[in-house]
């Protein structure tokens, strides 16, 4: 004999179909923008595998964990014109925490000075933070100029806010403002292809 299956029946099996699907729904809504984040940050870590070649650290003794927002500060340049972290937001800004007096900063000048030229015409400021005593002598250093904006803190006030103590010590930040990662002593691969590779993925 046929089965039959009464209204009633159907009806109880309708709904807990749609309950089935309303849950589904309701799973997958949720989990959508959690899983687009997921991507989003596959595709940035993509991007951004180049900077490995830093070997940066993950962790600041005054910061914490990174990313972090960069502490703000005004410094002058060598003609007495304030230039102000927070007023570049927008660019990509390597702050780089130097002196003449220190052999392993000098090592990596050169290298430095090639990545602002390469990056001149681009939303990106390098900005090298002497901790020397006085002009004088950062400006023997470069009796020609420097691509770099340098400036002078000798009261060490500024690489105190970013816990350095030893030189040099360098921090690029994001055009929002956030250090997104910490190199410690020198690098002579600033001029690099990966290291181009690596602030352009940030300017993205």
């Amino acid at each position: 004999m046929p089965v039959v299956i009464s209204p009633q029946t159907k009806m109880a099996a309708y709904g807990v179909a749609a309950l089935c699907i309303s849950a589904l729904v309701a799973h997958y809504a949720m989990s959508l923008p959690d899983a687009l984040e997921r991507g989003r940050e596959g595709v940035r870590r993509t991007r951004e595998a180049p900077c490995l070649v830093l070997r940066p650290a993950p962790v600041n003794s005054a910061l914490g964990k990174l990313p972090h927002k960069a502490p703000d500060f005004t410094l002058k340049n060598h003609d007495g014109t304030e230039i102000n972290l927070a007023k570049l937001r927008g660019r990509v800004v390597l702050v780089n925490f130097w002196a003449t007096w220190c052999d392993t900063c000098v090592v990596e000048i050169q290298s430095l000075e090639r990545l602002a030229t390469q990056f001149k015409d681009k939303p990106f400021t390098l900005l090298a933070v002497s901790v020397d005593d006085d002009w004088e002598k950062v400006r023997s250093f470069f009796p020609e100029g420097s691509p770099m904006t340098v400036v002078l803190d000798k009261d060490k006030a500024t690489p105190a806010l970013y816990g350095t103590e030893k030189f040099p010590e360098s921090f690029l930040i994001d055009p929002e403002g956030n250090i997104r990662y910490y190199i410690i002593s020198e690098r002579q691969i600033w001029h690099s292809d990966e290291v181009r590779q690596c602030i352009e993925a940030l300017m993205d």
